[in-house]
């Protein structure tokens, strides 16, 4: 690939949604200006309700990008809808997505370039592997390969990861848009859709930091994390038949594993056993909602003798 000019190259859209996190989106977008990559344009959709991000991002030098575009004040009602007006303003050929309070290794954008180069046509989708920052610093690779049907596997959970880990050809991004029906889980429902109309590749390689502890996450939401429950099952439920009837009860015991973390891990314990004890129930083969059933019965208390366990062992 040729890296001697930025026009020799195909531009890349980076779209990035932000709300009121300044001090996170400036680090965001450093990370896109010491990409190793040249021809980028900076698309950054800003809901922010206080410090507008033009003001955040006012003494970095975005001249060296070759485009920025910042769309404000459109009151998106959610991560799905303002991912769908990032990519309706972005004109690059790849649209690359980044979450404000996540940050990128200099090379990213270079390496999946690289792998569509190599890729078939077929292929619409590239993700890197990324790495979980807690709030001890400490950091854990995910997520693992996928050695069976996309689809299938996405159906179960997300095996993709975070969107920042996502680069997407532009018209593979306008034909299918995310679904604003949905609080959250609006990255594994795109998945799943996308899955369905092309190829994935996947870099191995860590290549994005994702903040597992910052504040105001949509998936820390017990309620959103129930409406998005209820339409995905609603969504995908005949897609999960048609892989048989033990399959469907699989997706179902996911769902209801997800659904039952979120609630685990923002201290709804009721809410969280009563998921839990679903999950296992539809689909009692598998081993990893133990566990946290385990945990969630013994409540606050087990919760944070657990914490402090793994912390030590880190």
């Amino acid at each position: 690939m040729p890296t001697d000019s930025r026009y020799s190259d195909p531009l890349v859209s980076v779209v990035v949604p932000t709300h009121s996190r300044p001090e996170y989106l400036r680090r965001a977008v450093q990370s896109v200006l010491a990409q190793s990559y040249d021809a980028i344009e900076l698309v950054i959709v800003d809901d922010n309700d206080a410090t507008p991000a033009s003001e955040a991002l006012v003494d970095l030098s975005l001249r060296d990008l070759t485009t920025v575009e910042i769309v404000r004040g459109r009151d998106h009602a959610n991560a799905a809808a303002a991912r769908n007006t990032g990519v309706q303003v972005a004109s690059g050929e790849f649209v690359a997505f980044l979450d404000d309070d996540d940050w990128w290794a200099a090379n990213k954008i270079t390496r999946q370039i690289e792998a569509f180069d190599r890729a078939d046509d077929d292929v619409g989708l590239v993700y890197a592997g990324a790495k979980l920052v807690f709030d001890d610093h400490r950091t854990v690779s995910v997520p693992p390969a996928v050695e069976e049907p996309m689809t299938k596997a996405l159906l179960r959970r997300n095996v993709v990861g975070t969107m920042s880990a996502v680069i997407v050809r532009r018209r593979v991004a306008k034909a299918i848009s995310f679904d604003e029906r949905f609080p959250s889980w609006e990255d594994l429902v795109w998945y799943v859709d996308l899955s369905r109309f092309t190829d994935f590749e996947r870099i191995p390689d860590p290549l994005v930091w994702y903040e597992h502890d910052s504040p105001d996450r949509l998936s820390e939401d017990v309620e959103r994390e129930r409406r998005s429950r209820q339409l995905f099952l609603a969504k995908y439920q005949s897609l999960a038949r048609s892989y048989g009837v033990l399959f469907e009860r699989e997706m179902r015991a996911w769902a209801a594993f997800r659904s039952g973390t979120v609630a685990f891990h923002g201290g709804a314990y009721d809410e969280a056993r009563r998921l839990l004890l679903t999950a296992v129930a539809r689909y009692p083969l598998e081993r990893q909602f133990y566990p946290y059933l385990v945990t969630a019965l013994g409540g606050a208390r087990l919760h944070r003798a657990v914490r402090r366990l793994r912390a030590l062992s880190r």
